[in-house]
């Protein structure tokens, strides 16, 4: 029987491929024989000049016992839901669609595939395909080739190992690495079309060896999702919310509280950005609440920016003036705020830091520009500062930044009313009411509405 994958090596004749993109892929499975047992989980990450680009797994009903669970952490009950092979073969195959398929030990994930395809009726053609087990006995002088040896002699991560997204991100990083001198692998045959198939179910993801270590719970959460899940469930971003409100109501967040949220984002398929998404929704909703009739009191305001803080987005409120009475850690500074991507030189932002701009964490209307890298430009903060309409630079472009600083950041003119802290005619007259500190005019806006918005001063 023919093949599913046909494989390129670093020498030989064959068809060069360098730019066409790869898809990484790891399975998980209930045994070592393809023709008896099934798969349990696959990932898969899309590998761009050099860069993942995209994300994407998910648990599969393998209708039968799940296997091995002391190594793949996977049970029964995670997949009491999960789509089968046949439901989400179409996604499958659409995700290889023009690629070169990458895996450690190809071999194992073809003979799986290629079973799981048999059994509904489904033969591609072969498909281009490199295995980096293959790649690393030729370029690694190293005492075996399994993947976290590779990992430890290249000072490739591998975390989560045993998890298909885990070996995925491993094997993705580890890639370039192999390739680095220059080798161009020859492959057999070229990408040609993939049989079209029809999915009917979503995915569903998973949350595994959850730690809070030194980033939180939340952080953690995030890191053990495929970072982008655009065809999950939206039914199940309620539950979640309200599973996220119960969690957050003391103003504290245990790790048997993350643990939940994680089952309820895998359930509903979510990946990191759908979760990280929901959390800004959660926090724009406190805000609402909190400011719906005026400043926030003491109360409000502690619990804004501990909710903020458990989420990992400890800068989501800076916006807020903190009340009198407000137990604040420590003064915040007062500054436009940029966000840079993380490809942005360190030059630039020493340029911006130094001409008085502030690092925005996460995006919001807030946030006077957005500064975005190439190769970044899919970053999900960066596609949230398109369609939140925030201005976005290239780092050359920055200068645009540095040159308007001081006008932008010139204080206006402005009366200052003999009056306590309160709301009072805007002075700049682009809004109903501009709130007074009592020694300064701030950035709190008002329509009159009872909405409250951000209006820095400036020119």
């Amino acid at each position: 029987m023919q093949g599913l994958f046909g494989y390129g090596y670093l020498s030989g004749d064959g068809i060069a491929l360098p730019d066409t993109p790869y898809v990484v892929i790891d399975l998980e499975t209930t045994g070592l024989a393809a023709d008896e047992d099934r798969i349990v989980e696959i990932a898969m990450g899309r590998v761009e000049n050099g860069v993942l680009v995209d994300e994407w797994a998910t648990l599969i009903d393998p209708q039968r016992d799940p296997g091995p669970t002391f190594l793949h952490h996977i049970s029964a009950g995670m997949l009491d839901g999960a789509p089968t092979f046949r439901e989400i073969a179409g996604e499958i195959l659409a995700r290889l669609d023009g690629a070169v398929v990458v895996a450690h030990n190809a071999a194992f994930e073809e003979g799986f595939l290629q079973a799981e395809l048999a059994r509904i009726g489904v033969t591609p053609p072969p498909i281009p395909a490199l295995c980096t087990l293959i790649v690393s006995r030729l370029v690694l002088a190293s005492p075996n080739y399994r993947l976290a040896t590779c990992c430890e002699i290249t000072g490739t991560p591998l975390d989560d190992a045993h998890t298909a997204l885990g070996d995925v991100r491993a094997t993705a990083i580890l890639l370039p690495k192999l390739l680095s001198g220059g080798a161009s692998p020859r492959y057999p045959v070229a990408p040609v079309p993939l049989p079209k198939v029809p999915s009917s179910r979503g995915p569903r993801t998973r949350v595994t060896n959850l730690r809070k270590g030194e980033t939180g719970w939340m952080s953690s959460l995030l890191a053990k999702l495929p970072y982008s899940m655009d065809d999950h469930d939206p039914v199940g971003a309620e539950p979640y919310l309200d599973a996220l409100g119960e969690a957050l109501a003391d103003g504290r967040l245990t790790g048997e509280q993350t643990r939940r949220l994680g089952r309820l984002a895998g359930r509903a398929g979510m990946g990191a950005a759908q979760v990280a998404g929901l959390h800004q929704r959660f926090l724009d909703a406190l805000r609402d609440a909190a400011l719906g009739d005026g400043p926030p009191t003491a109360s409000e305001y502690r619990q804004l920016t501990t909710a903020a803080q458990l989420l990992n987005l400890p800068d989501y409120f800076a916006d807020v003036l903190a009340p009198d009475g407000a137990d604040v850690v420590e003064k915040r500074r007062r500054g436009p705020r940029v966000w840079c991507s993380p490809r942005v030189p360190a030059k630039v932002r020493t340029q911006l830091e130094d001409a008085g701009y502030l690092f925005a964490v996460n995006i919001t209307r807030t946030v006077v520009a957005a500064v975005v890298a190439e190769g970044d430009e899919r970053q999900p903060k960066a596609v949230r500062s398109q369609e939140l309409g925030v201005r976005v630079l290239t780092p050359e472009r920055a200068a645009e930044l540095l040159r308007l600083a001081e006008e932008e950041r010139a204080p206006l003119d402005l009366p200052a009313p003999s009056a306590p802290a309160g709301w009072y005619p805007d002075p700049t007259g682009r809004n109903m009411y501009r709130y007074w500190d009592g020694t300064l005019w701030t950035a709190q806006v008002s329509p009159g509405s009872g909405a409250i918005v951000a209006d820095p001063l400036s020119r």
